[in-house]
């Protein structure tokens, strides 16, 4: 039985846990086993394994039916703000709809404790670059690591004040 933090129709979000990673495994889009080993991972469930252990990381899920999205905060102490991260079942195509839901409403948990979040989206994956924008998060960057090309966001809770660039602020006397 899994412990439903949010549900919203017949979507919940759930902690993930060891139990997911075989099933994350055995259904995880194209797209992201190809984003995993060009990061060097060639084990897929070492990989989400992996994930497990240095995110704060969930699942969203329609009822009865295989999960459509994981994904949380990757904490790098290289880092000011957490990184927001995502993966998708192989059927995101034909569940974009259900993609966008679940994503937006993971975005919607975090934001309760981040004033600030960051993500990094392969520039190959044109739509969901678009995505990503669509969530609120703002094109702040382009990095690149040969022969890729990375599109750095930045999203600033908008329930907090909150600016990303320090030298931005306003000065009060």
């Amino acid at each position: 039985m899994e412990v439903k933090i949010l549900k919203r129709g017949k979507f919940y979000l759930t902690p993930f846990t060891l139990d997911h990673i075989d099933e994350v495994a055995a259904n995880l889009s194209h797209e992201n086993i190809r984003e995993l080993k060009i990061l060097g991972h060639l084990d897929i469930k070492q990989a989400i394994t992996e994930m497990y252990e240095c995110s704060e990381c969930y699942l969203v899920r329609k009822e009865g039916e295989v999960f459509t999205a994981v994904g949380g905060l990757w904490y790098n102490e290289d880092q000011d703000y957490p990184q927001m991260f995502f993966m998708f079942s192989h059927k995101i195509k034909e569940n974009f709809t259900s993609m966008a839901r679940g994503s937006k409403m993971l975005l919607n948990y975090l934001e309760q404790t981040q004033p600030q979040m960051t993500m990094t989206i392969l520039a190959d994956y044109e739509i969901m670059v678009d995505w990503a924008v669509w969530l609120g998060f703002e094109p702040v960057g382009v990095s690149i690591s040969p022969p890729h090309k990375y599109v750095d966001f930045v999203r600033c809770n908008p329930d907090q004040k909150s600016v990303y660039d320090g030298g931005l602020r306003p000065i009060t006397h």
